[in-house]
């Protein structure tokens, strides 16, 4: 049996990926290369930097998605600097298509490892997930923690305003609606921006229950360039954008 230290360090890492939702940034209709940095903290202690980076795939209008852990020597404890999230989808004029996911949380036995592909024909997901066999039916248009980000990246590039999104979170279908909660102009590692403030929230909840925050600045192609996890009205985890590069447009996948 999994030990509850890797089921703890498999569970924070997949929330702390789902706080960088959406970090794709948006050109039209199509995606950008880049790697972004975002530093951390938990409950107002440092918790480390998290670095996404998105590159095309070997196919047209084809993506791969990889997001690596660097913790601090506190946050190792429950998150390790081994762990990789990784997700291939394509981008077609109704949105983003996900192929595979993958989440390896770095730990030696790999037991809890998650990896499954879509069968978007009979709308069905199989392959693993938490180290067991997977095989779910899904709706259309379903996407896992990776893929959502895109989804709602190319929503708001392509001018369709998000609304509600279904998840794969682990072996669960999940629903999150967003709002939009109105502007702000904040201080950023790259100068001031004009950010637009969205809200988060897993469908049906009470309001008393986990919220994300998100400032997205319109200058960067609606890159975030903070977000905040707060419960009962207080911040739980905070992620701010520490470095941005554009890569080329030939950036290979791994």
């Amino acid at each position: 049996m999994p030990s509850t230290d890797t089921k703890l360090a498999a569970r924070v890492l997949a929330t702390t990926l789902f706080a960088l939702l959406p970090i794709v940034a948006a050109q039209a209709q199509g995606l950008r290369a880049h790697q972004a940095t975002f530093h951390t903290t938990f409950k107002g202690l440092n918790a480390g930097d998290l670095q996404l980076t998105l590159t095309p795939d070997t196919q047209p209008d084809s993506w791969m998605y990889e997001t690596r852990a660097f913790p601090s020597f506190l946050a190792s404890f429950v998150i390790s600097p081994k762990s990789i999230e990784r997700s291939w989808f394509r981008v077609s004029p109704s949105g983003v298509e996900p192929h595979r996911y993958q989440l390896n949380d770095g730990s030696s036995n790999g037991d809890k490892a998650t990896d499954f592909s879509y069968d978007t024909a009979a709308n069905r997901v199989t392959g693993t997930a938490d180290g067991k066999p997977l095989d779910m039916a899904i709706g259309a248009g379903t996407q896992d923690v990776t893929s959502i980000r895109a989804a709602l990246m190319v929503d708001l590039g392509a001018g369709r305003e998000p609304s509600e999104y279904a998840m794969i979170d682990g072996r669960e279908i999940k629903y999150y609606v967003y709002t939009r909660i109105g502007t702000a102009r904040i201080p950023t590692a790259l100068g001031e921006m004009d950010t637009v403030i969205f809200s988060s929230a897993r469908k049906g909840s009470d309001g008393h229950g986990r919220v994300w925050q998100y400032w997205y600045a319109p200058s960067l192609d609606w890159l975030p360039v903070r977000i905040e996890q707060r419960e009962d009205g207080n911040t739980r985890m905070t992620f701010v954008l520490r470095s941005l590069k554009w890569l080329p447009a030939n950036a290979a996948s791994h």
